[in-house]
């Protein structure tokens, strides 16, 4: 696997918390940081077609309100609606991408909408 070198600046407690983390797992700082990465990365597409990912990925910009807003249809898709976006269930998929991005900004799911993103 290729690998890419960065630095950044910790506070001295964060630095704390994630050295006694990789002491008591075992594992080195690099394997650390790369799992507290990994795990806190927003919702990946790697999933969805392509051709939903330039409007899926515009959600990010939107704040908490406007993403409730997607949950509740009161805010339309920019785009009309292909055959392709009925095909995919797009409404769904966009509804599901707007809570994955919710959770990852802190925000508990209510238990309806847990089972949509698993």
């Amino acid at each position: 696997m290729k690998t890419k070198k960065v630095s950044i600046e910790l506070s001295e407690a964060d630095f704390e918390a994630l050295e006694s983390i990789s002491k008591a797992c075992g594992w080195s700082m690099s394997k650390v940081v790369g799992q507290c990465v990994k795990s806190g990365m927003p919702p990946s597409l790697n999933k969805v077609p392509e051709l939903f990912h330039d409007e899926l990925l515009a959600l990010n910009k939107l704040d908490d309100r406007k993403l409730l807003d997607v949950l509740e249809d009161n805010l339309p898709s920019k785009k009309k609606e292909t055959a392709a976006h009925k095909k995919a269930n797009f409404s769904a998929l966009r509804k599901t991408y707007a809570l994955r991005l919710l959770r990852w900004r802190g925000h508990s799911i209510p238990l309806p909408f847990e089972s949509m993103i698993g």
